[in-house]
């Protein structure tokens, strides 16, 4: 297996999925480089620049030597298997837990307590009004951002609807269930060793502690399971984020 050229990981702290790149990445024993994308009050990842490496405009994105451009979280850690280094891959009999943590609806998750009454969200309604503006301002990018305008709009209606709303919040908490029951089993979410699947385990576990829904795992073989995966050094390595406010999220 060839020796790893050199990586650089364009990332932004907080964004789940960069937290998930990392893990895989350091935990693969792999050096590499970051550069962080203001995803917030810069909206760096609508650079022009940025956007010829992501068209999606969207973190992370990882470099793989000097022309080699990956995107999309689970091809970032699945490419990561062919490099030397432990064998991350899991089991491949296990259930798709890449798959099934990256289909939850994180969005929901945050904002279903930050409604108005009349159930619209501030942030997005400000978002939508961002992007408004920004697509005046950018006809190169009329394209992408006529698709986040429609997926924000759609983002509010979501939010408007109380039920369906609930029917995310049942699908996170299904989810957990699963995981609880997976780890009461074996060590791991993807068997004997540490794999991929416990990049996005873990990230997620994160996510929904900042969320307030621990309680959910207090009394499973969830809980010792978080414990072992915060005690891991790449935990702290990776900056994986369970703590702070809403601009930790």
């Amino acid at each position: 297996m060839p020796e790893a050229p050199a990586l650089l990981l364009y990332d932004h702290r907080s964004s789940i999925c960069s937290q998930m790149a990392r893990l895989a990445l350091v935990e693969k024993g792999l050096p590499f480089e970051r550069r962080s994308i203001d995803i917030m009050d810069q909206q760096e990842q609508f650079e022009a620049w940025y956007v010829a490496l992501n068209p999606r405009a969207v973190v992370p994105t990882l470099q793989v030597g000097p022309d080699e451009i990956v995107t999309d979280t689970i091809r970032i850690v699945t490419r990561l298997h062919t490099f030397e280094g432990p064998n991350i891959a899991g089991d491949p009999q296990t259930p798709d837990w890449l798959r099934d943590i990256m289909a939850l609806h994180y969005g929901v998750l945050l904002y279903r307590k930050r409604l108005e009454p009349d159930g619209t969200a501030p942030q997005i309604v400000a978002r939508g009004h961002h992007l408004v503006a920004l697509k005046a301002k950018r006809p190169d990018l009329e394209g992408l951002l006529t698709d986040r305008l429609e997926r924000n709009a759609r983002f509010q209606r979501l939010l408007r609807d109380p039920d369906a709303v609930q029917t995310h919040l049942d699908a996170t908490r299904a989810l957990v269930d699963r995981m609880a029951t997976r780890v009461s089993e074996v060590p791991y979410l993807g068997g004997a060793t540490w794999s991929v699947a416990d990049a996005f385990g873990t990230a997620a576990l994160a996510r929904f502690t900042l969320h307030g829904f621990a309680e959910w795992w207090a009394d499973t073989a969830l809980a010792d399971y978080y414990a072992r995966m915060k005690a891991r050094p790449s935990f702290t390595t990776a900056e994986v984020v369970d703590e702070g406010t809403e601009r930790d999220l």
